[in-house]
C-alpha cells in the first residue's frame, strides 16, 4: 500500500494536480482497494503453503489462480474512474482530481500485486506454527472470536436473501433515513482551503487618479510587510481582478505567504492572516480594500466564494440597476450568513456627451457622418493601419496633443470641412455636456447585470449562504 500511495504522489504534478481536499479524499477511498489486491495475493499463497506446497510454488500457483482476477479489477475500475475525468465544465473539474487519483492508485497496486507481493510472499511467507503462551492464547480466542462472528454474518446473509421483501423495506428505511440525515446537513461548493497565498482588491472614489491609486496602494504594501505570515506582495495598480476591467482607481494585490513548515503561530495560519488583513484594511482612508480567497479549483472563477448575477429583465437604464442593487446589497448585509459582499457597479461616473446640433450643421454645410468625424482622432485615438520596419510590424495611432485633450471644452479649436471644403470649428455644430453613467456594464443571458461577490460568514457554509442572496429578491421580498 505505501508504494501505491507514494507512486500516486510522484504522479501528481505530470497532471497538475495537488495536495488538496479532492486528491486526498481519493486517496482515503483508494487504501481499501489497493490494500485488496496485496491481500488477496497473500492470502492465496498462504493457502497453499498451509496445503503443504514449498513458497516458491505456492506462490506461483496462487498467482494462476489470482492474476486475472487482480488484472480484472483493475481495469474494471480503471474503466469507471478515468471516463469521469472527460466530462466538460465544472462537474469534469470536480470529478477530475477525485478519479484520477483513485484509478492511479488503483493501477499501481495491481502492479505491485503481480510483481512486489509475489516476490516477498515467496521470500517471507513460511509454515506458521502453532503459538504459544500468551500471545497464542490471544489468538486462539481472536479467531475464535473471528470465526464466530463470520457465521453469524454468512446465516443472516442466509435470512436476508430468503426473506428479500424483508430485506428490501429495511433498505428502504435505510435510504429515507440517510436522505433525511443529509437534507439537514448544511452543503458547500467545495471548503476554503490555505494555498499558501490570497487576493485583495483596492477602490478607490469613482475617477481617482492613477497617482491617487498609486499612493494608495503603496501604503497597502506597507500594512502587508507588517503582518506575520505575509512574505510577498505583488500589486498591479490601474485593474480590477473582480470585474476584469482597467481604470485609474482599482488595483489589485497578489499576497503570498510564507511557506506552510514556516508558519507554526497561531497567528500565521490562513484564517488568521485573512482576517487580520481585513481588519488592518477597514481603517484605509483612501479607498474599500479588502482580501478575498482564490478560486478553490485554480481556473474556475477569479475568486472564492460565491458569485451572484442580478438582472435588470426589465430593460431599464442603469440608475435603476444601481438602485436595486443598493437595495440588494443593504438586505443582503443583514442576513447572518452572509459575509463580505461586494460589487464595483456605480451609475454616478461622470463623462462627457457631445451632441451634434443637426441645424447649425446643416447652415454650416457639414456633410461629415455624425459622431464618426475627427472628435475620436483628436479626444482619444484612431487606428490608422499597420507598417513593418525593422523586421517587426507596428501599429499607427493618431490623437491630438495631451494639453489639447485635458478639456472637453478645447473642442472648439479642431475643424471639420464643410461641402465647400472650408473649416468649420466643431464647438459651432455640437454641444458639449456633462452626464453621469457607469464606465462599463455587464452582459448576462442578454441582461444588462450587476456582478456580486460575496463570501459565507464563518461558521456557514457556501450553498446556504447562496441561497440567502438569492432569497433577498424573492416575490415576498422584492
Amino acid at each position: 500500500m505505501p508504494v501505491s500511495l507514494l507512486g500516486t504522489f510522484v504522479v501528481f504534478p505530470l497532471f497538475g494536480f495537488s495536495i488538496n481536499t479532492l486528491s486526498l479524499f481519493g486517496l482515503v477511498l483508494a487504501i481499501g482497494l489497493v490494500v485488496d489486491d496485496a491481500i488477496v495475493v497473500v492470502e492465496a499463497v498462504e493457502r497453499h503453503i498451509e496445503e503443504g506446497m514449498s513458497p516458491r510454488d505456492a506462490t506461483l500457483q496462487a498467482m494462476r489462480e489470482v492474476s486475472g482476477v487482480v488484472i480484472g479489477v483493475a481495469l474494471m475500475l480503471s474503466a469507471v474512474f478515468i471516463p469521469t475525468a472527460f466530462l466538460p465544465g465544472i462537474t469534469g473539474r470536480l470529478y477530475q482530481q477525485f478519479a484520477l487519483t483513485i484509478a492511479i492508485s488503483v493501477i499501481f497496486s495491481a502492479f505491485n500485486a503481480l510483481s512486489l507481493s509475489p516476490a516477498l510472499s515467496a521470500m517471507l511467507l513460511r509454515p506458521r506454527k502453532k503459538t504459544r503462551g500468551p500471545v497464542g492464547w490471544f489468538f486462539d480466542r481472536f479467531n475464535r472470536v473471528f470465526g464466530i462472528a463470520t457465521h453469524g454474518y454468512v446465516n443472516w446473509s442466509r435470512i436476508a436473501i430468503r426473506k428479500a421483501v424483508l430485506s428490501f423495506a429495511l433498505l428502504a428505511v435505510l435510504a429515507v433515513g440517510a436522505g433525511l440525515f443529509g437534507s439537514r446537513l448544511p452543503s458547500g461548493f467545495l471548503p476554503e482551503e490555505d494555498q499558501g497565498y490570497i487576493y485583495l482588491a483596492l477602490q478607490l472614489p469613482d475617477a481617482a487618479s492613477l497617482e491617487r491609486t498609486d499612493a494608495a496602494s503603496r501604503k497597502i504594501e506597507e500594512i502587508l510587510s507588517k503582518i506575520p505570515g505575509v512574505q510577498y506582495t505583488t500589486s498591479v495598480v490601474g485593474f480590477s481582478l473582480l470585474s476584469l476591467v482597467q481604470n485609474t482607481y482599482s488595483a489589485f494585490f497578489f499576497v503570498t505567504f510564507k511557506p506552510w513548515s514556516e508558519r507554526t503561530k497561531p497567528e500565521e495560519q490562513y484564517a488568521a492572516i485573512k482576517a487580520n488583513i481585513n481588519k488592518q484594511l477597514a481603517g484605509l482612508t483612501e479607498g474599500i480594500a479588502f482580501a478575498f480567497p482564490p478560486p478553490a479549483i485554480p481556473g474556475v472563477g477569479t475568486s472564492g466564494g460565491f458569485q451572484f448575477i442580478l438582472e435588470d429583465r426589465a430593460g431599464k437604464d442603469v440608475a435603476f440597476l444601481a438602485q436595486n442593487l443598493k437595495t440588494f446589497l443593504d438586505a443582503a448585509r443583514k442576513r447572518p450568513e452572509l459575509g463580505t459582499l461586494d460589487s464595483n457597479v456605480s451609475a454616478e461616473r461622470s463623462a462627457g456627451f457631445r451632441q451634434r446640433r443637426s441645424r447649425q450643421s446643416h447652415q454650416a454645410g457639414d456633410r461629415s457622418r455624425p459622431g464618426l468625424s475627427d472628435p475620436p482622432d483628436v479626444h482619444g485615438r484612431f487606428f490608422v493601419n499597420y507598417f513593418n520596419r525593422f523586421g517587426r510590424t507596428w501599429q499607427v495611432y493618431i490623437e491630438a496633443e495631451g494639453d489639447y485633450r485635458t478639456d472637453a471644452k478645447n473642442v472648439g479649436q479642431f475643424f471639420v470641412r464643410n461641402a465647400n471644403g472650408d473649416p468649420v470649428p466643431l464647438d459651432a455644430i455640437s454641444t458639449i455636456q456633462n452626464i453621469a453613467g457607469p464606465e462599463f456594464t455587464l452582459r448576462y443571458n442578454e441582461y444588462r447585470s450587476a456582478q456580486i461577490n460575496g463570501s459565507a460568514a464563518p461558521g456557514y457554509s457556501s450553498c446556504p449562504g447562496d441561497e440567502r442572496a438569492r432569497g433577498n429578491f424573492s416575490p415576498n421580498n422584492a
